[in-house]
């Protein structure tokens, strides 16, 4: 398991990008903002009634064991994250565990408000233009290694309740040699959809058993996170954090244009 390691230190982002970003966005523009802070204080904020298109590039201050929205609060072992400075919080997107690394993972939330060109109503197709952008941004890296694909499952059902969230692939989901690197998941509301995307730069796989209790979950599949095909396939590093997040906002279209070229 890796310790947690010290503050991120702040990272330059292209000259179109604000930080922090007006509380609401004109329209076809993306407001950026960079954050340090909590990761269970990043879940927990509200965009807001009227947002505007947001990018939230999220620096969590240590790594983070984030319980699904279902999931019981009994499944980690809270005294053994404490002592190893793991903070333990609760999302409500999504249904499986996630473990975040701030040293090695890049997180960075889209926020599109009602009637923008990027909404969609149906939740799996929601996640695709996100999707794309995260498997350019990466095809850009990778030369020889990639692609990057991007997941388009021919059924929404899911069989069972996997633990990890990095454990199954979903609608606009990407992997790299058949290992989960980019997970995402959302919140909405009438005003504003929040789209959360996570990039894994590594996977501690069995050291994760050290803080959870399987018992909690009688009816979770997947359990052993050494078992899972999640982060970077063996042999190859991905970018820092920062690295990623500057080649994810540097060049981003404004919304109509991404709307525009969606394909099918």
């Amino acid at each position: 398991m890796t310790e947690p390691g010290p503050r991120p230190s702040p990272s330059p982002l292209p000259a179109t990008a604000a930080r922090p970003g007006p509380s609401g966005a004109a329209a076809g523009a993306w407001s950026v903002e960079i954050d340090d802070g909590p990761t269970g204080e990043f879940h927990e904020r509200d965009p807001g009634p009227d947002p505007g298109h947001r990018l939230w590039v999220r620096r969590p201050l240590r790594p983070a064991l984030v319980i699904g929205s279902t999931q019981p609060d009994a499944l980690i072992r809270h005294d053994r994250a404490e002592a190893a400075g793991i903070e333990v919080c609760r999302r409500r997107s999504g249904g499986g565990l996630v473990y975040l690394d701030p040293r090695t993972d890049c997180w960075i939330d889209a926020v599109v408000p009602a009637g923008s060109p990027l909404w969609e109503d149906d939740v799996g197709l929601a996640f695709l233009w996100l999707g794309r952008r995260w498997a350019s941004v990466l095809d850009g890296f990778l030369g020889p290694a990639g692609p990057a694909l991007l997941h388009r499952p021919r059924s929404a059902v899911r069989r069972g309740r996997p633990l990890w969230c990095f454990g199954e692939v979903g609608h606009g989901e990407v992997t790299i040699g058949g290992s989960k690197v980019v997970g995402l998941s959302q919140r909405r509301t009438r005003h504003w959809l929040r789209l959360q995307s996570l990039v894994l730069g590594a996977w501690p796989g069995r050291r994760l058993l050290d803080y959870l209790d399987l018992d909690a979950v009688p009816g979770a599949t997947g359990t052993d996170p050494g078992a899972v095909a999640a982060g970077p396939p063996a042999g190859l590093r991905l970018p820092s954090p920062a690295e990623l997040a500057r080649r994810f906002v540097d060049g981003l279209p404004d919304p109509a244009r991404i709307a525009a070229s969606e394909g099918p």
